[in-house]
């Protein structure tokens, strides 16, 4: 099934915003509540600044997914997933900035200079989306079990789009008008998640499919196998069948039904249930102590909150066995593979600079200049462990974010690390190896 045309370039979509406002010709509109209308070029602008974001969440999620599920070796698989997962979030993108998937056509943009062209987002994350990723990977046997969790899926790629779209500022005389710095990084953080959860989402599908569908792997492999973009993760799959099947992170509940398909069908006479204290394969919610924010910036208070968001959902990618172990014996850094996350790192900023500026400038210029702007830009950011070493993380960096944030939430874990432990530590020993961290990290 050729299922390519549904995916669109970065140049269409540019192609698409310029066709749709037309030649504007350096004039300036408001709408009729007097409120400024985006520029061609600062829409186009914004467009990039997604792009970079998507770009940068792409190394950040499968630092992720080799982190969370190493045992598995999804290293040999796992260039080939992200690429389907970015192409079909490229379907989110092309329909939120164009409003492609239904036609919405790019009206939106006349709804001011900050305004995001949110037309057809919901459509594009159910079936379109759906049928293009269970189509090339030859999965259409799971789609009952992959639908469902979509919705909130899409929330990241929405959130992602929106910080990067709303952090790129018409360039003019306003001191308060230039780009957010931390745009990019932020964007992408939310766009990583997003990739993470769709590679959680396929395999939680395909583990539903085995078991309570009643599958057969073998079956399924065979129908991947008719896909090119399948057939590895096929033979994968049946390499790691047992292992996928014991995961407590991709057992998804089933969902149960009245007589009329109605999820919760109501029960007189019987007595209320109190709500479940934590989710199946999961530990007692535990909320840390918040952390301190005193000497932070009011601009960089959304800084602050991304690194203890990305903190905490790497401690709640850890078995309760994983986290004490590491705890009790924290793991080294290794200065090596930092520094080649940095060159890696350096190399995608100046690369985003140096597209920029060649706008504006020849292509020697434009390089030093690049170079120099993206040293400054590394000069102000480091290398992030999710969660930090001390509180059980890896040594694997899975993303980037400014250095004075880093080193002031640092220090704080080593007054919070106690009441952790002891409340992961009333797991009982036999559930420890099955069961999740399940914490909450919040700024005071």
């Amino acid at each position: 099934m050729y299922l390519d045309y549904l995916v669109p370039s970065w140049f269409q979509i540019e192609s698409r915003i310029t066709d749709q406002m037309g030649y504007q010709g350096g004039a300036h509109f408001r709408t009729y509540l007097n409120e400024p209308v985006a520029s061609l070029a600062l829409n186009l602008r914004r467009v990039r600044a997604v792009q970079a974001a998507f770009n940068q969440a792409e190394w950040q999620a499968g630092s992720m997914l080799r982190q969370r599920f190493a045992e598995l070796e999804i290293a040999s698989i796992l260039d080939e997933l992200l690429k389907v997962v970015r192409e079909m979030a490229m379907i989110v993108v092309g329909s939120t900035l164009t409003g492609g998937a239904i036609g919405a056509g790019i009206g939106a943009f006349g709804a001011g200079a900050g305004a995001i062209p949110l037309a057809g987002a919901g459509a594009a994350m159910g079936l379109k989306v759906s049928g293009w990723i269970l189509g090339v990977l030859g999965l259409a046997s799971i789609a009952e079990f992959f639908l469902e969790g979509l919705p909130r899926i899409g929330e990241y790629y929405l959130d992602g789009i929106r910080i990067a779209w709303d952090g790129t500022r018409d360039e003019g005389i306003n001191p308060f008008g230039s780009d957010d710095p931390y745009t990019i990084s932020r964007a992408a953080h939310h766009i990583a998640l997003g990739h993470v959860e769709v590679v959680v989402l396929l395999l939680g599908a395909i583990v539903s499919y085995l078991t309570r569908g009643r599958g057969d792997a073998r079956v399924l492999a065979q129908e991947m196998a008719a896909s090119s973009k399948g057939a590895r993760l096929g033979q994968w799959m049946l390499k790691h069948e047992e292992g996928l099947k014991k995961r407590p992170d991709l057992q998804v509940p089933e969902r149960r039904k009245g007589g009329l398909g109605d999820p919760h069908p109501n029960q007189r006479n019987q007595p209320k249930k109190e709500p479940p204290e934590h989710h199946p394969g999961r530990m007692a919610l535990h909320n840390v102590e918040c952390f301190k924010a005193d000497k932070v910036p009011e601009y960089k208070v959304g800084e602050f909150k991304r690194q203890l968001s990305g903190q905490e959902d790497g401690l709640n990618w850890m078995t309760i066995d994983e986290f004490l172990e590491k705890i009790e014996n924290p793991e080294q850094r290794n200065k090596g593979l930092a520094q080649k996350a940095r060159r890696k790192e350096l190399e995608i900023i100046q690369e985003n600079f140096e597209k920029e500026l060649r706008k504006t400038m020849g292509p020697f210029e434009a390089q030093q200049v690049a170079m120099e702007k993206a040293r400054n830009r590394m000069s102000a950011i480091a290398a992030l462990h999710n969660p930090d070493l001390v509180a059980g993380g890896r040594d694997v960096i899975s993303d980037f974010g400014d250095r004075q944030i880093n080193s002031i939430i640092g220090p704080q874990w080593k007054t919070k690390i106690p009441n952790l432990k002891k409340a992961a530590e009333a797991v009982p020993p036999e559930h420890r190896s099955s069961t999740r961290m399940n914490v909450k990290l919040h700024k005071c």
